[in-house]
């Protein structure tokens, strides 16, 4: 499945830098910002979705015409599965992806990498048997979208439905669900390390978020009509877990 974007680059360790600094400002916005006329201002945009969970926001901070990104929202999920990030019961309802959660594509709590894991110690006898819940999982479906040239006839109406209005919701739902990797605390810290032009396309802007000046966080914004920025691409470049770890060693001993 292809995804709109130059490339696509490989995860790699960083090392990320521990230290003791004073209690840090909130840099979180109350309110919801305007616009990015810039594409460093698309910062400010995901820590007040991530930290204030506004979903009506989402759509301001998502790139507006999806024609031809639906692979991006195949990546966005994909890639929070790889991440270990999930969605609670709650978030699926107020993002409005319930009928998306319905069809099979995706699962309160649970990643398709949880779900493979399970597999794997139930196939080494390391446990019994699946769950009730992650028995009714489909692996083939979870964390994607589906795929419009599958030989199954099910799928394919599957791609007719999700590929509509529906994409709207599951698009910003994997922003969402990709932002959910940062500790709701650390986003006061994040800052923007870098922007530069991304090779894929005239109108796309790559912006690099970091911690204590290491980058973890990749995100390309895409020029509306409008002259905004939007997201069409998140990618993660150091682990959740290394992220929520580091910064819990950052934090000032009680």
């Amino acid at each position: 499945m292809l995804i709109n974007r130059a490339w696509i680059p490989v995860i790699a360790g960083i090392a990320i830098i521990v230290g003791c600094d004073s209690k840090p400002v909130d840099t979180t916005p109350t309110t919801a910002p305007m616009a990015a006329k810039e594409p460093h201002e698309i910062l400010a945009h995901l820590k007040y979705v991530a930290v204030r969970k506004d979903y009506k926001d989402l759509p301001v901070v998502a790139f507006s015409d999806l024609t031809n990104l639906y692979g991006n929202a195949f990546w966005f999920h994909n890639h929070a599965s790889t991440m270990g990030l999930s969605l609670t019961e709650e978030e699926i309802q107020g993002l409005g992806v319930a009928e998306f959660r319905d069809m099979g594509y995706l699962a309160a709590g649970t990643t398709a990498k949880d779900l493979q894991d399970a597999k794997d110690k139930v196939t080494a006898k390391l446990m019994d048997k699946l769950s009730p819940e992650m028995a009714k999982l489909d692996l083939a479906k979870l964390d994607k979208l589906p795929d419009p040239k599958d030989k199954d006839k099910t799928i394919a109406k599957d791609y007719t439905t999700v590929s509509g209005p529906m994409l709207r919701s599951v698009f910003n739902a994997g922003i969402y669900r990709l932002l959910k990797g940062i500790p709701t605390a650390m986003w006061s810290d994040i800052v923007v390390i870098a922007t530069k032009a991304n090779a894929g396309g005239a109108k796309d802007q790559d912006v690099f978020l970091g911690y204590k000046g290491e980058t973890i966080m990749q995100v390309t914004v895409r020029e509306k009509a409008d002259k905004t920025y939007g997201i069409i691409y998140i990618y993660y470049k150091a682990h959740p877990k290394t992220l929520a770890k580091v910064f819990a060693q950052n934090q000032p001993a009680k």
